[in-house]
């Protein structure tokens, strides 16, 4: 006679540690080229630019924006920044020219004479950049558009920015 179900139960094992999974912020890598309507593009900003997406693919800047970027490689990088001066803010400041910065120094100049969208592309010296590092780009317009209700100052609005080939 047989004995149906008669069988030796497996071992039991604890089950494994439980983590909560990183914040979206922190599992994307930080790229070469930032579009403001990218899903983790805060992660990059470092200062200066609105947390509020505009249009669904731009964002106001203050007084100096600046993002962050990890680069692996250094060498034949552009530094890239589509941007936009609004009717609005130009009808308070006129022209403006935007100053641009990689680590700190500075990296090229765009005057801007007219409302409309621009865009800045300069190649950079590697010496300038940090290999497997971060790397700080900034912009800074020579005039800023004052709010007379609240005193905040805006700049030009940002589309992308970042390092292309």
């Amino acid at each position: 006679m047989w004995m149906a179900g008669c069988a030796r139960a497996p071992e039991s094992y604890p089950p494994p540690m439980q983590r909560n999974a990183l914040p979206e912020a922190e599992q994307a890598a930080i790229g070469f080229l930032v579009s403001m309507n990218d899903p983790n593009a805060e992660s990059s900003f470092v200062r200066d630019i609105s947390p509020a997406l505009e249009g669904g693919q731009w964002r106001w800047t203050y007084v100096r924006p600046e993002l962050k970027m990890h680069l692996k490689s250094v060498r034949g990088l552009k530094l890239v920044w589509e941007i936009g001066l609004a009717v609005a803010t130009f009808e308070r400041t006129g022209p403006v020219t935007i100053s641009f910065f990689v680590n700190g120094q500075p990296a090229g100049k765009l005057p801007c004479p007219k409302p409309g969208d621009y865009r800045f592309e300069q190649p950079v010296r590697p010496s300038l950049l940090r290999a497997n590092g971060e790397n700080f780009i900034a912009a800074q317009a020579d005039k800023l558009w004052v709010s007379p209700t609240d005193g905040v100052k805006l700049g030009f609005t940002l589309t992308r920015a970042g390092f292309i080939q």
